[in-house]
């Protein structure tokens, strides 16, 4: 087969040309190992080997759990290195209760579209429930014969990507603990200790904070039928839409208001990034596809949209390293590695450095901002306890004189 070719050199000089070889993986193979940085490649016969098919794709709210994909892609690996072939590999895993319904569903209808005549990675793309990540990983996988390796890749670099998320989660299980400790505080005392205190004077205050928990507390006692399956319906509501892709804009804004959770979002969505782009560019996705799937990943608006204009350099003949550099969007660390990898052909293996750099980086500063919640919402709750024991003193002290005229 022969392919022409868009690149960059070492030096940073623009190519173009023609490679023969077996398949798309042998081709990126020689272009990489003569330092050349491909941006585009197309067969001689005019098909784009990364350009996705027009497939009826589907819309989906929810995403597929990490856990699933990974344990798929593990299990497809093996089957495929043992010599299944893929379709019956594919609805072998359709029927293993180790997966959610929702996924062996999906899997059901892969199977059934790869049965008639589709690609596996198309069938996986129409589902619309896998990211452009795993699907451009997988096509790239199919057209250099190397399915079985890349989805080993597709394995680590998601089960990487969960096991990110639950540490962070579980460093802030605390001080989320702490602020539901709160949160039962106040309704204790506005159902239980607050009417007992004011009954003694016969009055109730319709005003200030004691107003507002005495009416807390009827709300609790005379209307607790209504209460109940109203909050119960709004923490359900709130758990599913959370999980959806809008749910995670709404996460990402709120998290922007906090400078030190904004510093933190930051370095993740560097790490996405980085690491992203290594797995995608080892996997063989030409570098303006996984510059724009890596902005993606990132989970950060601002990315995307200077990523955009830092492939369109690209095009024009312009390195990595200078044109992310012009971008402004990276720490200098990220532009240097970058070059660094550029210039000894190993931009897979540096990306994944820099993004274990940065997971370590993660990890720390969440220690450390939980380090500072922790003690936050401890004196919160004491103050908090503090002010409503001051205000009900004051407010009895009132009354009493009120009451002594």
């Amino acid at each position: 087969m022969t392919f022409t070719y868009k690149g960059i050199d070492r030096s940073g000089r623009k190519l173009k040309g023609i490679v023969i070889a077996e398949d798309l993986k042998e081709a990126l193979d020689k272009l990489k190992q003569q330092g050349v940085l491909v941006t585009d490649i197309v067969q001689k016969d005019g098909q784009r080997p990364m350009q996705t098919t027009s497939t009826a794709k589907k819309k989906a709210i929810f995403q597929l759990k990490s856990k699933d994909i990974v344990l798929f892609a593990r299990q497809l690996e093996t089957m495929i290195s043992a010599g299944v072939r893929l379709v019956d590999a594919v609805m072998t895993l359709s029927e293993q209760e180790v997966f959610t319904k929702k996924f062996r569903d999906v899997l059901k209808e892969i199977a059934s579209d790869m049965k008639g005549g589709m690609s596996f990675s198309d069938a996986l793309e129409r589902q619309g429930v896998f990211d452009s990540i795993l699907v451009n990983m997988v096509r790239a996988g199919e057209e250099g014969g190397i399915l079985d390796v890349t989805m080993k890749k597709v394995a680590n670099y998601y089960e990487n990507s969960n096991r990110m998320k639950e540490q962070v989660k579980s460093s802030m299980a605390y001080p989320m603990f702490i602020l539901g400790f709160a949160v039962v505080v106040v309704i204790v005392i506005s159902v239980f200790i607050l009417p007992k205190l004011i009954s003694v004077f016969g009055s109730v205050p319709n005003s200030g904070v004691l107003g507002f928990l005495m009416k807390m507390n009827f709300v609790f006692t005379q209307r607790w039928y209504i209460l109940f399956p109203v909050v119960i319906a709004i923490a359900v509501g709130l758990f599913f839409f959370l999980k959806t892709v809008y749910g995670g804009y709404v996460k990402e804004f709120f998290g922007n208001l906090l400078p030190p959770v904004k510093k933190l979002g930051q370095k993740m969505a560097n790490e996405r990034f980085t690491r992203t782009l290594g797995v995608l560019v080892g996997s063989g996705v030409p570098m303006i596809n996984a510059l724009d799937m890596a902005a993606k990943a990132s989970n950060n608006t601002k990315f995307v949209t200077t990523i955009a204009k830092v492939s369109e350099e690209i095009k024009a003949g312009s390195n990595l390293k200078d044109a992310l550099k012009r971008a402004g969007i990276f720490p200098q660390i990220i532009y240097e590695m970058v070059g660094t990898g550029e210039e000894t052909g190993k931009l897979d293996v540096v990306m994944e450095k820099v993004a274990d750099f940065y997971q370590e980086e993660i990890l720390t500063d969440t220690k450390k901002l939980v380090s500072l919640v922790e003690p936050m919402m401890i004196a919160f709750v004491g103050v908090f306890i503090a002010f409503i024991a001051f205000t009900i003193y004051s407010t009895m002290f009132q009354m009493q004189n009120q009451l002594g005229k």
